[in-house]
């Protein structure tokens, strides 16, 4: 079932969605669209069959320029900036795994929106970059979040030179998981996704919540949070006791996504 908003796209399956931006012609991120998406993915996440979220562009060459500047401007940067903040943790914490597929250039806000999805796909010829401080601003997002994917070194050099990188270097820095030839990107997105649906969404959704619940904690504290989900919550799933069976039987599991 496909469904038009204004400035997105959304296509819903049982166990495969995708949201596709669609504002040209540079999918600038305005309220708008922050809108949209946050109702898309409120909608989206009540689906406990859904296994994989799929966000990728409607425009050539372009995922998306980023925010708009112009509601960068004092009168409407408090809302701009809460509203991206609220719409970036929406999809970073959205319970089924995510893949956003790069083609052209991300740039500013629309790094970010990349960034925050589970997996991220490019092309080579994709572009990545944070070019906020020359237009004198800093991207808030990016400052949280890319820390924790990639050295600190290499957070200084986006955010603080707004160099635009190319796909191979930002899988060199851990920011893509893999870079393929412009006509191979839907074939290896096909892949990716089968690769995710053949597990249980009931069992991806709780391994993600484990991964997610470690990174304010040490390691101590980790070792027991992921432990509790394992036990408390993974445990008394159909799919976890079907799928131990399975493997003790030399079977497929039937996979019942609860």
């Amino acid at each position: 079932m496909t469904t038009a908003f204004k400035t997105i796209k959304l296509d819903v399956g049982e166990r495969v969605s995708t949201i596709t931006l669609s504002r040209p012609p540079l999918n600038v991120i305005n309220l708008e669209m922050m809108d949209e998406l946050s109702k898309a993915l409120d909608g989206l996440a009540e689906n406990e069959r859904l296994a994989v979220l799929t966000v990728k562009s409607g425009l050539d060459g372009f995922f998306s320029a980023g925010v708009d500047v112009r509601e960068h401007l004092p009168e409407t940067a408090e809302q701009l900036i809460r509203k991206f903040e609220s719409l970036m943790w929406k999809m970073f914490s959205f319970p089924a795994p995510t893949v956003c597929v790069v083609d052209g250039r991300c740039l500013g806000g629309g790094m970010e929106l990349a960034m925050v999805c589970d997996f991220v796909i490019a092309s080579d010829a994709a572009e990545f970059g944070q070019p906020e401080i020359k237009v004198g601003a800093f991207p808030p997002v990016a400052a949280a979040l890319y820390p924790r994917l990639t050295s600190l070194k290499n957070v200084y050099m986006l955010a603080l030179t707004g160099k635009t990188i190319k796909a191979s270097e930002a899988k060199q820095m851990g920011l893509v998981n893999e870079v393929v030839e412009r006509q191979r990107l839907e074939e290896f997105l096909t892949s990716l996704t089968q690769q995710l649906l053949a597990n249980s969404s009931a069992v991806l959704r709780y391994a993600k919540k484990a991964i997610l619940s470690t990174l304010s904690l040490n390691i101590e504290q980790a070792l027991t949070k992921t432990s509790d989900i394992y036990l408390k919550e993974l445990m008394k799933t159909e799919d976890a006791v079907e799928g131990l069976k399975a493997f003790i039987e030399k079977r497929k599991p039937a996979w019942k996504d609860k």
